[in-house]
């Protein structure tokens, strides 16, 4: 008997253990039984099937408010700018007077862009110049600004004029505007070239002349600044002992100074010496010494020998006769 109850309990456990190996899924209708791991074979990687990422929806912006267009309202005209009045020339007669402080005595010249008038102070009976600018050659005092403001840098040099103030006032319905500086005595080089026999001037006192120019040149060019267009009517000279007093009137160029522009103030000085030696008519008659200054009038050989005005200056000081 207890053979038999082993045996049975054998059975049992054996039966357990089949219905463990065996499973049976739900819904395909076979079972299939789990296969026992070879531990000898070598497992096979299982590739992961990488799943579709999925696109993000693209929000929608939202639709732009339209604005609503403001109901038209007249508009008002822009004044337009006027131009300012064309006058060619002033011809002030002598009493006339202007800004209720000056007086007009005289004109003394005129040019491109403006007049020049001896004038007197009211109030003190000081003389003064007046360089009375052309309204339409000095849009927004463009140009008058620039001589006052050189002037004003240059105030120390001795052969420019001091600048003393800017005058307004009305000219037949016009705005106009005055420089006023101080007054020198003295005569335009042109004019008093043409007072000379002949028309010209000995070599002796035409190089006392030219170094009286050298040297005002000199302290202009030292301050970084050129005149750009110097020649015999921009000259006012007064004899002073054995040489000269000059002054420079009317600068011309605006742009900032470059080499080129201060080796020109020399050729331009040099031309200003050879028309007071009475020109090309002359030429043949000056020392060699003079021909080795003007060297033909030409450019090159200018500025070679004489790169400034400092050069010119100190040729002159140290020359052999």
């Amino acid at each position: 008997m207890a053979k038999l109850k082993k045996k049975k309990r054998r059975k049992k456990k054996v039966r357990k253990k089949k219905r463990k190996k065996v499973r049976v899924r739900r819904g395909r209708g076979r079972a299939r039984a789990k296969k026992k791991k070879n531990p000898k074979r070598k497992k096979k990687k299982k590739l992961k099937r990488r799943k579709p990422k999925r696109r993000k929806a693209k929000r929608r912006k939202p639709a732009k408010k339209k604005k609503k267009r403001p109901k038209k309202v007249a508009r008002k005209k822009r004044k337009s700018r006027t131009r300012p009045t064309k006058i060619e020339a002033f011809n002030f007669p002598p009493g006339k007077r202007f800004s209720s402080k000056y007086e007009v005595i005289s004109q003394l010249g005129a040019g491109w862009e403006a007049e020049v008038y001896l004038i007197r102070e009211i109030e003190t009976g000081i003389l003064r110049a007046a360089k009375i600018f052309f309204p339409h050659r000095n849009p927004r005092n463009k140009v008058l600004k620039f001589y006052a403001k050189k002037l004003h840098k240059l105030r120390e040099c001795s052969v420019l004029i001091q600048y003393h103030t800017m005058e307004s006032f009305y000219h037949e319905g016009a705005l106009v505007t005055a420089l006023v500086s101080e007054y020198v005595e003295g005569e335009l080089l042109a004019n008093f070239l043409k007072r000379q026999k002949g028309q010209r001037m000995h070599y002796f006192q035409a190089l006392h002349l030219l170094h009286a120019l050298a040297r005002g040149m000199e302290q202009i060019h030292q301050a970084r600044e050129y005149h750009g267009d110097l020649h015999s009517e921009n000259v006012i000279i007064r004899r002073q002992g054995l040489g000269f007093d000059l002054k420079i009137l009317d600068f011309f160029h605006w742009a900032a100074p470059r080499p080129e522009n201060i080796r020109d103030d020399v050729v331009a000085m040099i031309r200003v010496f050879h028309e007071t030696l009475g020109g090309k008519r002359a030429y043949a008659k000056v020392p060699d010494q003079v021909k080795e200054i003007i060297c033909g009038l030409k450019i090159g050989l200018i500025w070679k020998k004489f790169p400034t005005a400092g050069h010119l200056r100190r040729y002159l000081e140290t020359m052999v006769w």
